[in-house]
């Protein structure tokens, strides 16, 4: 887009297969979608994500061998602007 970044969400779906992965696990809070969620924003159902999609990534790039933080940040600029 042309504003630099996305502009169709905060967050997505992820599935990691391989022989190192520990399965049958959910990574974040699975989301309360009732009504009354802190993490709705409106009537049509979305949502604020609770794990950022650096957060995800972030692991992924240390197993893959990137190990400074210099790099880490090149690749996710905005991964320490969450917890």
């Amino acid at each position: 887009n042309s504003g630099g970044g996305t502009d169709h969400a905060w967050a997505g779906h992820y599935f990691m297969m391989g022989g190192d992965v520990k399965g049958k696990q959910i990574m974040g809070t699975y989301p309360d979608v009732t009504e009354a969620s802190q993490y709705r924003l409106e009537s049509r159902g979305r949502m604020v994500p609770t794990t950022p999609f650096d957060a995800m990534w972030n692991g992924v790039a240390q197993w893959m061998g990137v190990s400074d933080e210099q790099s880490l940040d090149s690749l996710l600029p905005d991964r320490k602007n969450f917890p």
